[in-house]
């Protein structure tokens, strides 16, 4: 059965205009249709409760600077809060894994990169949007791949092994 009325959609960032091409976006597909959009996270919790979107896009340095380091995607933790069945994907430059999965434990349903084409956001929107979680788009994938060949290219016994010292040795050479 097809849907005759459009997915709603949320847009949020801290970016004015990368809330605008989003809004662009969205509108020029006859899927969606953007019934809100913000700047700042006080204004994207009130527009929510009063939105009834189907799908939330955030970008996950919206609201950064008043959260401690620590707290890093507050943002994310706060709309599964304000929005707990809603379809949430982030928007983030971070493609580490530690940083990927602490999106997805906040709440992140899907994550793409602010760096993405938009028709790769778009399918990370349309995955979401029918169920499935933990979606990363392409680039955010290739950053965790390219983290993992990283991590597996760095073994102490075969590139140190010629550097180790041992106490007395070095002790001897001052």
């Amino acid at each position: 059965m097809l849907r005759k009325d459009k997915i709603r959609v949320v847009v949020a960032d801290g970016q004015p205009v990368t809330v605008l091409g989003l809004q662009t976006w969205f509108e020029t597909r006859e899927r969606y249709r953007v019934v809100a959009s913000a700047t700042c996270e006080e204004q994207l919790l009130s527009k929510l409760r009063d939105a009834d979107g189907e799908l939330v896009i955030v970008g996950c340095a919206l609201g950064a600077h008043a959260r401690p380091a620590a707290d890093q995607f507050g943002i994310l933790r706060k709309l599964r809060e304000c929005v707990p069945h809603t379809p949430l994907v982030a928007l983030t430059t971070d493609s580490r894994t530690l940083a990927v999965r602490a999106m997805q434990r906040a709440g992140a349903d899907g994550i793409a990169s602010t760096r993405d084409d938009l028709k790769d956001l778009g399918r990370v929107c349309e995955r979401v949007l029918s169920g499935v979680k933990g979606v990363i788009s392409p680039r955010i994938a290739a950053g965790l791949e390219s983290e993992r060949r990283n991590a597996q290219a760095f073994h102490p016994d075969t590139i140190y092994r010629e550097v180790r010292l041992s106490a007395t040795t070095l002790a001897a050479r001052m």
